[in-house]
């Protein structure tokens, strides 16, 4: 008991020392990118390298960190859901995003990633890999100076990597692509108990759109889509002749 009750302290004071990946007192990204560079703790995985972890053939667990409502959507076959992102606790904030369409609501990091994280590997030396829709590349460097516009190699994954990386894990991988990478040209099997014959019935470039764009029908988007409508019905009036 003794060693459990130490374990499970270690485990919540690292979640609660990291310095954050996204949000508030989060560094930017090109100091992200260097230290993840640097740690050398840090490597892109194979589509192969994936499909054997979650075969049980390799050691290693796969991290999905979208946020829980997309996981339950759909997610590959025997990947774990550690969420980088969550449905922030402010209930108006939150409901602000769902007039702007954005599934689930405006979300903020999780503070507790980090002990998710440990609940579903067996330690920190094993590989873990982070999955997201866009993947990230540490092979793309970061661009200098002040812009509006995003690093083309900046992911959710990475930034998730920068906290487990500080959190003591040795072994992080990231996938270039991220999920449509795996399954488009990786050919890793997704799984659906919600969405399967909608997913099945339609074709391959609307089912793409349809997960990788986060338009499965939800109820969270409805109102930003109402938003739309009667802008776009007052667009059409005010243009009138």
């Amino acid at each position: 008991m003794a060693r459990a009750t130490t374990t499970r302290a270690s485990t919540s004071t690292s979640a609660s020392s990291v310095i954050p990946g996204k949000g508030p007192g989060s560094p930017k990204y090109g100091e992200i990118y260097e230290t993840l560079v640097k740690s050398k703790k840090v490597r892109a995985a194979t589509a192969n390298e994936v499909a054997e972890m979650l075969s049980g053939k390799r050691r290693g667990v796969v991290v999905d960190v979208r946020q829980p409502l997309e996981h339950a959507e759909w997610r590959l076959v025997g990947t774990k859901s550690a969420p980088y992102l969550v449905p922030m606790e402010n209930v108006l904030r939150r409901a602000s995003g769902y007039f702007l369409a954005i599934k689930g609501g405006l979300k903020e990091r999780n503070v507790a990633f980090v002990d998710v994280v440990a609940e579903v590997t067996k330690n920190r030396r094993d590989a873990v890999v982070l999955v997201d829709l866009r993947g990230g590349d540490l092979d793309i460097a970061p661009l200098n100076g002040s812009t509006a516009v995003s690093d083309r190699g900046d992911s959710l994954s990475l930034r998730a990597a920068y906290e487990l990386v500080q959190a003591g894990y040795t072994d992080v991988r990231y996938v270039p692509g991220g999920f449509p990478a795996l399954i488009d040209e990786g050919g890793l099997e997704y799984e659906s108990e919600k969405y399967a014959g909608l997913l099945d019935a339609v074709g391959e470039g609307a089912r793409k759109t349809l997960m990788y764009s986060n338009l499965l029908p939800d109820p969270s988007l409805a109102p930003g889509f109402v938003v739309q409508i009667v802008l776009l019905a007052a667009l059409a009036f005010l243009q009138q002749p």
